[in-house]
């Protein structure tokens, strides 16, 4: 019998000890999201597939909401779950995406470019998907933002709107791009405990490769309140003036610092 939101909000309610609201979607990459809905409760977002979900899958859901990827076992039985069922749905219907690479302050095509004439890009142009900046739409994000997707199923890399700012440096945003360009030569790969892993020891290894590896990363922290309140529509914190390149464009500078800008879909965060 299918599990609906309402079972779903039931279950997971009782099981943590605090409110918690679900709503299904129709999402193939970020299928499982949590976030707080208030100071005791959590709003969870799973693809609809998941009202299917037998219940060791549901146990699972409850562990990693509990623990993270600290839970495992429950961790890898979601991946092989969301891995084993995405192969079994039929593929999405061809949908029209207005391309658009020019923003209003950073063009996306001649970072593109810059990326091959300095010998940085990290996969064969020929091979390269669409790249288009996202939709400007208000993101209710706090804490975390996902700054770029690569959607292999629709040949397509999205910038997020976000970074299209006069104080948002042109070289940043080339590290995101290559960020992305990065998985299309890298696709996620199954570990032997049934993991999918998108940003292997490999793809690790060649992105601090990057010139401008460790400035992008400090550069993210330091930012990222604003980056944050660009998302949700709001002005930065402080009054900044446009970025204006003073050095060699991929010259690396800086300090490396924990980032937290970039999500893994397929499956749980």
């Amino acid at each position: 019998m299918p599990f609906d939101e309402r079972d779903w909000a039931a279950f997971l309610s009782r099981e943590l000890g605090s409110p918690v609201r679900v709503r299904f979607g129709r999402a193939r990459t970020r299928v499982l999201e949590a976030r707080p809905l208030d100071e005791n409760g959590l709003e969870i977002r799973m693809s609809a597939f998941f009202g299917d979900a037998a219940p060791p899958v549901r146990d699972a859901v409850v562990r990693w909401l509990r623990s993270g990827r600290r839970a495992r076992r429950a961790a890898a039985l979601l991946d092989q779950f969301i891995a084993e069922t995405l192969e079994k749905l039929p593929p999405r219907p061809a949908r029209t995406v207005r391309i658009r690479p020019r923003g209003k302050h950073h063009d996306l095509a001649d970072l593109a470019r810059e990326l091959v004439s300095t010998n940085s890009a990290p996969a064969n142009p020929e091979r390269w998907p669409r790249i288009t900046w996202g939709r400007r739409a208000r993101s209710r994000a706090r804490r975390s933002l996902q700054l770029g997707c690569y959607v292999s199923e629709e040949g397509l890399i999205r910038i997020h709107s976000a970074l299209d700012s006069d104080w948002v440096p042109s070289w940043f945003v080339r590290y995101v791009l290559f960020h992305e360009l990065l998985h299309v030569d890298l696709p996620p790969v199954r570990t032997a405990g049934g993991r999918t892993l998108h940003h292997g020891p490999e793809f690790r290894r060649r992105e601090r490769q990057y010139p401008d590896y460790r400035r992008a990363l400090a550069w993210q922290e330091e930012n990222l309140p604003d980056l944050l309140r660009a998302a949700r529509g709001l002005p930065p914190r402080r009054a900044r003036k446009t970025v204006r390149p003073l050095v060699d464009p991929l010259a690396s500078r800086g300090t490396p610092r924990q980032a937290v800008l970039f999500s893994e879909p397929p499956g749980p965060p």
